[in-house]
């Protein structure tokens, strides 16, 4: 019985896009249940509380600070903020304000 070669190449790449994409998966945070872990005082959160990648709660960066990244690994900008190239821009509740950085 021989088997062709496209049939061997789309097993190889079949084979690989599984591999790679189980990789991937593997490769998230794992997700405590919600609100399960408080690393920090939320009472004492300048820039408001944000929910993280989980669902938990954590305190919301503040402008110019770092954010973002890969499952927001980097924090979460505060209310009234975005994160724009890995740092918070805009104004926070109290008027404090950071501009856009250009990437």
């Amino acid at each position: 019985m021989r088997t062709s070669y496209s049939s061997g190449v789309t097993f190889l790449l079949a084979s690989c896009s599984l591999l790679l994409l189980l990789q991937y998966a593997a490769a998230g945070p794992a997700c405590p249940h919600r609100n399960e872990i408080v690393p920090e005082d939320l009472s004492q959160c300048k820039y408001g509380v944000v929910l993280g990648w989980c669902g938990n709660k954590a305190c919301g960066k503040g402008p110019g600070d770092t954010c973002g990244g890969r499952w927001e690994q980097h924090g979460i900008c505060g209310e009234g903020m975005y994160c724009v190239c890995g740092h918070c821009a805009g104004c926070s509740s109290k008027l404090k304000c950071a501009l856009g950085r250009f990437c």
